[in-house]
């Protein structure tokens, strides 16, 4: 059995690690200190992931082997072949200066037993470190909601199990721990930049969303779900907008006058930005979250007009006022 007192090391591009830790700390894997807990975050990512990636090396070699099959050639030979290409490619990352970083592991109980099978199975005639070496690349290649899902893989197939059984769930959140809530969950749903996901459900009355990564525990109740037309109307809208942001019952259609400059701002700032409903020459119109609306055109300055709502309009006058005042009054503080 894997020794839990000895780390395990691989050596990887540092790109690997720049992902490992921003994703550690996107996902708030911490110790009682509030420090990065990585040593949680490599254990959670091999529990939750050797299953689907071995799967998917075992299916693209025996595809290979189907082709060679289909070619007439000898099926060991291929097979032995492929094995010896990925001993040699295994080896040669080793040889690579890139190859200098590390990640480094100590195996919790619940994992060393998984080394151990992996160890004792899965390899391919390869090391330990070459196999975890392929399972690192293979996770950093997928988009970071794709990597959330994995990290959060029982939250996430519990969630989807009660929305296909049209079940309750009990909600705990790291923010709220001991606290379980009764909800009724719609659908999971993607930030459109592919960054987080979000479980939309029915909180008593209201339309909500949670991000999975900050969902700490979901279990499914034997109690149906209850949603009215209105209910369904706001989730589709949380879908189509953008579902990490909060939707008021008073939201209503926003028009807004973007200058020249403000229209080119518009089309260069992606990143959270507000799906129009229809565009007429510097006229836009939406029908998104209010709160999506303040924080994406706070940037514009000038370069953006609101003609309606009257709210979003004095938002954003009261922002502007503020942040000019407090300017002032800092530039006055330095010259004294």
């Amino acid at each position: 059995m894997t020794d839990l007192l000895e780390k395990i090391k691989i050596a990887v591009p540092e790109s690997i690690i720049k992902i490992i830790n921003r994703d550690a700390e996107s996902f708030d894997f911490r110790k009682k200190d509030n420090s990065l807990n990585k040593n949680l975050f490599i254990n959670t990512l091999i529990l939750n992931y050797f299953e689907t990636f071995s799967k998917r090396e075992k299916e693209e070699k025996e595809s290979l082997l189907k082709e060679a099959s289909n070619s007439g050639l000898d099926i060991k030979q291929i097979d032995s072949f492929i094995n010896k290409i990925v001993k040699r490619s295994s080896r040669d990352y080793k040889k690579k200066d890139q190859y200098s970083f590390y990640i480094s592991f100590r195996p919790t109980k619940k994992s060393s037993y998984v080394i151990d099978y992996i160890e004792n199975n899965l390899l391919l005639e390869s090391t330990l470190s070459d196999y975890f070496r392929r399972l690192f690349y293979s996770y950093s290649a997928l988009p970071q909601y794709q990597r959330e899902k994995i990290l959060f893989k029982e939250q996430y197939e519990k969630a989807l199990e009660a929305i296909k059984n049209n079940k309750q769930v009990y909600v705990s959140t790291k923010n709220n721990l001991g606290n379980r809530t009764l909800m009724s969950p719609f659908a999971i749903a993607a930030v459109k930049e592919e960054t987080y996901n979000y479980l939309l459900c029915k909180d008593g009355s209201y339309c909500r969303a949670f991000r999975l990564s900050k969902i700490q525990d979901c279990q499914i109740a034997d109690l149906p779900v209850s949603f009215t037309k209105e209910d369904k109307n706001q989730f589709e809208k949380m879908i189509k907008y953008g579902p990490q942001y909060f939707y008021h019952s008073s939201d209503t259609e926003a028009e807004i006058i973007l200058t020249k400059k403000g229209q080119k701002l518009f089309n260069s700032l992606y990143v959270y930005r507000p799906i129009p409903d229809k565009i007429e020459e510097d006229h836009y119109f939406f029908n998104c979250s209010s709160d999506q609306l303040f924080q994406y055109f706070s940037r514009f300055g000038s370069e953006c007009y609101v003609l309606k709502p009257r709210k979003l309009k004095n938002q954003l006058i009261d922002y502007y006022h503020k942040s000019y005042r407090n300017l002032i009054s800092f530039y006055k503080s330095l010259n004294k």
